[in-house]
């Protein structure tokens, strides 16, 4: 079912550019609220050391993975986004049975080959050891981050349990056709990768991202016959292909990330020098628009109960209602 690097029969699965036809299903979503809240952060001179040295960190390693998706989706739409044969997506949530897989970027092909990509940024270089932990340079030493290949694989098995639950895969005799996944953590062409020797622990999967496609072209090479007779009988056309891809989006279920509620941050009340923190109050006082939880009673988006208390505890100012962070500047 998985496989370390792709096959997809390279004289059919090719980059070959086919006027008038886009197959770039879905860029990624935008990051900025995040940022934005995030920055409201820095000039608050209330919060202990450590809760603003989370705060940055956060702020960086969110920066630091907008630039590699962005540097890797270019490299990925060059290469694909205008091929008939490939369907490419930019970060794609997906939940299944409370498993939860956030794929950076997706490519598929004719061929029901389903390549989860896991794109990084690493600017001071990465370290990979015989054990397969991966070190990142800081500040003249190294941190151990979460392993990238384990990570995809996860995301990789989330993506199998939805697409054989999903019903988007094509049925053929009777016969639901069977996808085959295929990973890859993809790197900044400027990363330095240091590698431990391949007996030791394969690293195949960690490519630079300008160089995905040559990957699978190589691949392409070393398929063997039966492999190459199989995958065309099961090859779609271009239109199910699309309509599989749009099936995928349309399961897209995107985070809202609340900082308030990760770092327990209480939002300032005005000409107040000190945060107020929100005090238990009864439930039945909480706005229940939507049964499933704290909603906006402005934009309507989901707010936590953190957020709701802190509006009820602030009546006067917020006329009874619940308003999310961005709506409580109007007040």
């Amino acid at each position: 079912m998985f496989g370390a690097t792709a096959f997809a029969v390279a004289p059919f699965i090719s980059n070959l550019r086919i006027a008038g036809i886009i197959m770039l299903i879905k860029q990624k979503d935008s990051l900025d609220q995040s940022i934005q809240q995030l920055e409201t952060f820095a000039p608050r001179n209330d919060l202990p050391r450590h809760i603003r040295e989370r705060v940055q960190m956060e702020l960086r390693t969110l920066k630091a993975g907008m630039r590699g998706e962005k540097d890797a989706a270019y490299f990925i739409n060059f290469d694909f986004a205008e091929s008939k044969n490939w369907a490419v997506i930019h970060d794609l949530r997906i939940v299944h049975q409370g498993l939860v897989a956030q794929i950076d970027h997706l490519l598929v092909s004719r061929f029901l080959e389903f390549y989860v990509l896991e794109s990084k940024s690493f600017s001071t270089g990465i370290k990979i050891t015989e054990q397969g932990e991966f070190l990142v340079e800081y500040n003249g030493g190294h941190v151990a981050i979460e392993s990238p290949i384990e990570q995809n694989r996860r995301h990789g098995l989330v993506l199998w349990k939805v697409l054989q639950n999903s019903g988007l895969l094509p049925i053929r005799l009777g016969i639901t056709l069977q996808p085959r996944i295929f990973s890859y953590v993809l790197v900044s062409p400027k990363s330095v990768v240091k590698r431990p020797p391949k007996k030791n622990f394969n690293t195949d999967m960690v490519i630079k991202s300008d160089v995905l496609l040559k990957n699978i072209e190589a691949a392409d090479e070393k398929a063997s016959t039966l492999a190459v007779a199989g995958s065309f009988a099961k090859m779609v056309s271009s239109e199910t292909l699309e309509q599989i891809a749009r099936g995928l989006v349309a399961l897209h279920r995107p985070a809202r990330a609340n900082y308030f509620e990760k770092f327990g941050i209480a939002p300032f009340a005005p000409n107040n020098p000190s945060p107020i923190l929100p005090t238990p109050i009864e439930e039945k006082e909480i706005v229940q628009s939507h049964a499933a939880g704290y909603y906006c009673f402005k934009c309507k988006q989901p707010i936590t109960k953190r957020v709701a208390q802190f509006c009820f505890d602030n009546k006067k100012r917020f006329g009874g209602r619940a308003y999310c962070f961005n709506c409580q500047k109007l007040f």
